[in-house]
């Protein structure tokens, strides 16, 4: 999160009760609005995933989560920020879960493979959230924003130790995440099947400097999931 520059003043003591409040312990009232607002956006995924995101109303969710209207439209003005708030979640939950999947993994380039095939395998297990995300005008930069700035990362800390071969980190981001909605529109629409969504993972892989032969040796090898 970006916060606004301070404004500077010559009370100096502002900056003590600047930084005072910056530590204050969250209230019980800041608890229950963070708890409320965090099983609406519960409530709206789950909803939305059995019904679907457009058939899904505003009285769906609330009574899902047994929260009233008042409530909702104290957190979010509309359906569809709700909507961006579910997905968002979605996205940074799935990558925390990645980064557990992928830490005890030595090699690099297999965590990469695993945590690629993780993002397709989840798109296909939930199909509605799937269409949804390649249909969102917003998931490329929630993308970037969540899943890409941990591949990011991840990749500049094996450039630097001299396990990958990566000349421009970005190029290959983009590349990758582009790679794998195209994998997710094409699996999900039965053009390809699971062994060629391997295969292109595979060639995915060699964009961080490792030949096909041993690309697809790894995506031979059995890929652990949650």
């Amino acid at each position: 999160m970006i916060l606004a520059p301070a404004v500077a003043h010559d009370n100096e003591g502002l900056g003590f009760m600047a930084t005072k409040s910056a530590d204050a312990k969250p209230t019980r009232s800041s608890r229950r609005r963070e708890k409320s607002r965090a099983s609406l956006i519960l409530a709206a995924r789950e909803m939305m995933s059995v019904k679907g995101v457009d058939a899904t109303t505003i009285a769906d969710i609330t009574e899902a989560a047994d929260l009233g209207f008042g409530t909702f439209y104290n957190h979010f003005k509309s359906k569809d920020e709700i909507v961006d708030a579910a997905m968002a979640d979605m996205i940074e939950r799935l990558g925390d879960e990645i980064d557990q999947l992928i830490a005890p993994i030595d090699d690099p380039f297999f965590a990469q493979v695993v945590a690629w095939h993780q993002v397709v395998q989840l798109a296909v297990a939930e199909p509605i959230w799937g269409w949804f995300v390649l249909r969102s005008t917003k998931t490329l930069n929630m993308l970037n924003q969540g899943l890409m700035l941990r591949f990011r990362r991840d990749v500049k800390r094996s450039v630097d130790s001299g396990a990958f071969a990566v000349v421009d980190i970005d190029v290959v981001a983009n590349l990758v995440g582009g790679g794998l909605l195209a994998l997710i529109n094409a699996r999900l629409s039965e053009v390809i099947d699971d062994d060629q969504v391997l295969e292109a993972i595979a060639l995915l892989v060699t964009h961080l400097g490792i030949t096909p032969e041993k690309a697809r040796a790894l995506v031979s090898q059995p890929i652990p999931s949650l």
